[in-house]
């Protein structure tokens, strides 16, 4: 085979990879591997002699050259390992990705299961039925150091081929001392060591009892097959103490890279650990920490663990959910705040028609699950014997809780919400912006940047003015504009540089 994971759990192609001093195994029986390679051969991938199978070469052949093993989207179309909790108790799964209908209907047909065996004792654990059924697709196991797949009847091993499956044989077990279990579309995940954001309740396995710092919550589960369990939940502030005490157990825990959040609908219930929603009509806000990438990928993760890729550049993304069910977003390659929504019930919990907000905008007072979107203005005032906890977003920051606000910081305001209840927007672009836009002057403004002189803008204000040409009603004049707009990107006329510094 032409490639196989490194030390670092990396793919790597066999004519990159060094012939000694290096491990290599099989991404798919996990089996070590050499390098080989010759005259007639070019360089490859050898198992020992009476290890590895066709389903080796058949399952490496079908990983693509971008193949991120730590990937949210990737982990889920293979069997992974989940944790789940009752009271105090725990139980550890292999839960197997979604099979289609046919694909079930195939199953039923040749009575396909899967054993799962241990592979230092090669001894039998449990053996089930796949369905379509996403949640009955898992097999309960005890912390061991791997898993292999087995067949009972080479009928079964024909039809597991005949679906195309290209499941790995083998899935790698407790090997460390300690693991972490992050929230992926309603499943609790088993994560490897590597740099990540968490700002939510995970879980934690570890061989030893662990003393934790002050600032984390901690909720200690009964200790199980020589293991402690414990539920957690990070502190909205991640201090140099905080992320040293993750490095001791290999975890690089760095502050969120980015934050998505629910812009659309506004109100909304909770289901487990995602919101949730009625309509399947949604706008997502994404704010990054430091800057504004121009190009990035939001990964969807669907109730049924397919996923959908999208390429933006834009800090709103507007998506229809089609499939009832637990959805999952985050942004490819980075680490950050995931949004986690649940469509497909109603909202038992209902408010009150209007209710004071306890917020005034120019001396005029705000009603609760009546108004959305505000025009930004002179003088915000927020009390604070309010009933509920309000929270403030402000312009390239994090949310963050609400204990006062002074009327001097009102022009980075961005929305002041309560979490899970309502949010207010505060807008200046479209068509609640105070100032008129002439269109047709901007638009002769680039036609002549060439002859005149032009000023620079940042990456925000070149992705909020590129916001603004969707409320024109003109389509030949919006394509024009956004035309230049693509052109000439940050390097903008004098007209627009003054318009962009009104409005922001």
């Amino acid at each position: 085979m032409e490639r196989a994971f490194n030390q670092l759990g990396q793919l790597v192609h066999a004519k990159d990879a060094h012939k000694y001093g290096a491990i290599y195994t099989c991404p798919c029986c996990g089996a070590n591997v050499f390098k080989a390679e010759g005259i007639v051969q070019s360089a490859h991938f050898r198992h020992e002699r009476g290890q590895g199978s066709e389903q080796c070469e058949l399952y490496v052949k079908s990983l693509t050259s971008s193949f991120n093993p730590n990937d949210y989207s990737t982990m889920l179309n293979r069997p992974f390992i989940t944790f789940e909790s009752s009271s105090m108790d725990w139980k550890l799964f292999i839960t197997f990705p979604y099979l289609t209908p046919s694909q079930a209907a195939e199953c039923d047909l040749h009575n396909l299961h899967f054993k799962i065996k241990c592979n230092e004792m090669n001894s039998f654990i449990s053996s089930a039925q796949l369905w379509p059924n996403s949640n009955e697709n898992k097999l309960q196991i005890i912390p061991k150091e791997g898993y292999s797949f087995s067949f009972e009847r080479k009928d079964h091993q024909d039809c597991y081929y005949k679906l195309g499956l290209n499941w790995p044989e083998y899935i790698r077990g407790f090997k460390n001392n300690v693991y972490l279990f992050q929230l992926v579309n309603n499943k609790f995940c088993m994560m490897e060591p590597r740099e990540l954001s968490i700002n939510d309740t995970f879980y934690m396995m570890s061989r030893e009892r662990i003393k934790f710092p002050n600032e984390i919550h901690v909720e200690t589960l009964n200790k199980k097959y020589g293991w402690f369990a414990y539920k957690l939940q990070l502190p909205s502030l991640l201090t140099d103490e905080l992320i040293r005490w993750f490095q001791q157990f290999g975890y690089h825990l760095k502050p969120p890279y980015y934050y998505l959040d629910i812009l659309k609908p506004s109100t909304f219930g909770r289901k487990n650990n995602a919101f949730l929603i009625e309509d399947r009509e949604c706008i997502i806000q994404i704010s990054f920490r430091d800057f504004t990438q121009q190009i990035y990928h939001l990964v969807h993760i669907q109730p049924d663990y397919t996923s959908k890729e999208y390429r933006l550049s834009d800090s709103y993304f507007k998506i229809t959910l089609n499939k009832e069910g637990f959805h999952t977003f985050y942004i490819k390659n980075h680490e950050g705040k995931m949004l986690h929504l649940y469509f497909g019930e109603k909202i038992t919990t209902y408010f009150p028609i209007e209710y004071d907000s306890r917020i005034t905008i120019d001396n005029q007072k705000l009603t609760l699950f009546k108004e959305k979107k505000i025009r930004k203005s002179r003088s915000i005032n927020v009390l604070k014997d309010s009933l509920f906890p309000y929270w403030i977003k402000e312009k390239n920051k994090f949310p963050k809780k609400l204990d006062n606000i002074s009327n001097d910081s009102h022009q980075f305001i961005e929305k002041i919400f309560i979490p899970g209840i309502w949010t207010f927007h505060f807008s200046s672009d479209g068509n609640d912006s105070p100032y008129e836009i002439n269109w047709n002057n901007i638009l002769l403004a680039y036609m002549q940047l060439e002859q005149s002189k032009s000023y620079w803008i940042s990456n925000a204000q070149y992705a909020n003015f590129k916001s603004l040409l969707k409320n024109i009603d003109n389509k030949v004049l919006q394509s024009k504009l956004a035309y230049y707009l693509n052109l000439y990107r940050n390097q903008v006329p004098m007209i627009v540089k003054k318009l962009i510094e009104k409005i922001t």
